[in-house]
């Protein structure tokens, strides 16, 4: 029967110590080798040693062990062949205080025992049985070893395109990731023009592309650490927006959140890091807004029109597109869905086919669900789509509202402005 000893776990502080190790045999290889892994300097005493000792940076005193060799060392471990020579070395450690670990029978009259450990990312991990069986000690390690994604350190990944991609069901995707041991949390993030994985994920799980597999997004980047968190902040910020400084995206990233947050997807490293994130953007949209030109995607729409103006809808947006078309003296037919206006060129949404023939151009700004006009059967006049979600399905010969924004910006120079701003900004944080 082994002898069983009560322990006490510590992690000794050892850089800069000397420690004694006494055995040149693969015992006393891989004590060395945990030692100066832990920063400490090792004495090797032993007329012999393995080969690999002569690839570490040891202090070898190539004879058998004296009492002397324990002077100056912080801590000592006999691991001979020889019973008789470690007690020796128990004997000598113990006259000078200088704890001391046996790696032979002896070791129940030792200072200490080393348990089997996991060492990885900075996390160790020990097990320990007392004395009772090694063997299941260095089991229980192995079987941490195989699973230790699970217990892994994480950080920040982001993994999507910039459009809008098809995928599963929320449901069946949740159910696919719920698979992926490391995965400690994520929100999905979906809008008409970005599709991103925004997760909370163990290094190995990230490494093997698993997560990537998973959502099978073509032409998907992804991002993690200190680059996920900048891009996560951009992106707030309307920075990596088609419609370069635009609003909606915090609300639709706020949702995103909320949403797994409330099915609990989400983890609390995940939600600080898009806490911190919304921050970060804050400050950059602070340095960008004077930056932003004020105009109205209206005028954009009109400029260089000459003839008559078809324009779908008469709410807010279409009435202040008709009040610009006409004080640049244009010609203005409104396409009604409930209501006409008294005074204008008013038909019936449904007419639109005949409406726009001969148009200089067509200006869709209605709200609604799904589109209601066919690119294809506009007949080649110039659409411009300022409805949000879009009005007009295809996109020949179409320009929605960011492109018509995001145009502006690069024609006038803004855009490359208000980059090196938000960059700015952005560093300025870190």
């Amino acid at each position: 029967m082994r002898p069983v000893r009560k322990t006490f776990p510590a992690n000794l502080l050892l850089e800069g110590a000397m420690a004694l190790v006494v055995g040149g045999g693969r015992v006393g290889l891989r004590k060395a080798r945990a030692l100066l892994e832990a920063g400490a300097q090792v004495r090797l005493v032993c007329p012999e040693a393995v080969a690999e000792f002569d690839a570490l940076p040891v202090a070898r005193v190539a004879r058998c062990f004296v009492p002397g060799d324990v002077e100056g060392c912080r801590l000592a471990f006999a691991c001979t062949d020889d019973k008789r020579t470690n007690r020796a070395v128990l004997a000598a450690a113990r006259a000078r205080a200088v704890p001391c670990c046996c790696a032979d029978g002896n070791w129940a009259e030792g200072d200490f025992i080393v348990p089997a450990s996991l060492r990885a990312d900075g996390l160790t991990i020990a097990v320990s049985t007392d004395g009772r069986s090694c063997r299941t000690a260095k089991e229980v390690r192995e079987a941490l070893a195989k699973g230790f994604a699970r217990v892994s350190p994480g950080g920040l990944y982001v993994l999507g395109v910039e459009a809008a991609a098809p995928l599963p069901p929320l449901d069946v995707l949740a159910t696919r990731l719920s698979f992926l041991n490391g995965l400690y949390g994520w929100a999905l993030l979906r809008t008409c023009n970005r599709t991103e994985l925004i997760a909370w994920a163990a290094p190995e799980l990230v490494a093997c592309d698993l997560l990537a597999h998973a959502l099978r997004l073509p032409g998907a980047q992804a991002a993690t650490g200190p680059a996920a968190l900048r891009h996560l902040t951009m992106v707030l910020a309307g920075m990596r927006a088609r419609m370069v400084g635009e609003f909606h995206i915090v609300g639709q990233v706020r949702d995103a959140f909320e949403e797994a947050r409330a099915k609990g997807w989400a983890c609390g490293h995940l939600l600080e890091a898009y806490a911190e994130a919304l921050r970060r953007a804050q400050a950059v949209r602070a340095a960008v807004a004077p930056l932003i030109p004020d105009v109205e995607v209206e005028d954009l729409a009109l400029e260089g029109a000459k003839g008559r103006v078809v324009i779908a809808g008469t709410g807010r947006l279409g009435r202040a597109a008709a009040a610009k078309a006409h004080a640049r003296g244009l010609p203005v037919t409104l396409l009604y869905h409930r209501h006409p206006i008294p005074g204008e060129d008013c038909r019936p949404l449904a007419d639109w086919r005949e409406a726009v023939r001969g148009a200089d151009r067509f200006l869709a700004a209605l709200t609604v669900e799904a589109p209601c006009f066919e690119a294809e059967a506009l007949g080649g006049v110039p659409a411009f789509d300022l409805g949000a979600p879009r009005n007009i399905r295809g996109d020949r010969g179409v320009r929605d509202l960011d492109a018509l924004r995001g145009d502006y910006l690069r024609r006038t120079g803004a855009l490359e402005a208000i980059r090196a701003a938000a960059d700015r900004a952005y560093e300025a944080l870190t």
